[in-house]
């Protein structure tokens, strides 16, 4: 399948009609209905943003993850999960253009190349720092967060560990 930039930007915009569908709390399971696994979840995101090294540092609002926002889970519910981390961090343009890469290739690791390759495309429009969407890069920070100065950009991508 050839995709032509009319099919990404055409991706792009139906991702875009959820713009208004934000939560409050965790959508995924188990977190959402397990709350220890929900705090282990935040404990390690609250780590991983801190190993960032991000000017603005660990976000004082909770992390919360809704999965693939806008698009079906499936198997690639722990790739999106993984995503949120930076995403809530927020961080320079470096760091989200690094995390979106890490989604694109875990999407792809799961046998899936193109839906990763539009995946990574997707969140580089949709998530930008001034969408007002809860899952734009930046979204533990009050909104418009915008972008960090220069910061470190990781060699390698974030990693849950397994539930303990």
């Amino acid at each position: 399948m050839h995709w032509t930039r009319a099919s990404v930007i055409g991706a792009c915009v139906a991702c875009g009609l959820g713009l208004l569908a934000c939560s409050d709390g965790h959508t995924v399971e188990p977190y959402r209905s397990d709350p220890a696994a929900a705090a282990w979840l935040e404990a390690e995101a609250a780590r991983i943003c801190a190993e960032m090294d991000t000017p603005s540092g660990v976000p004082d609002r909770a992390f919360t993850t809704d999965g693939c926002s806008a698009s079906p889970d499936g198997d690639k519910v722990g790739c999106c999960v993984e995503h949120d981390i930076p995403y809530w961090c927020g961080g320079s343009k470096e760091q989200r253009r690094r995390a979106d890469e890490c989604l694109g290739h875990c999407v792809a690791e799961l046998g899936q190349p193109v839906m990763g390759w539009i995946m990574e495309r997707v969140v580089r429009v949709g998530g930008h720092p001034f969408v007002p969407a809860g899952w734009r890069w930046g979204f533990g920070w009050d909104y418009p967060a915008g972008y960090d100065g220069p910061g470190p950009v990781a060699d390698t991508c974030p990693s849950l560990p397994p539930l303990p």
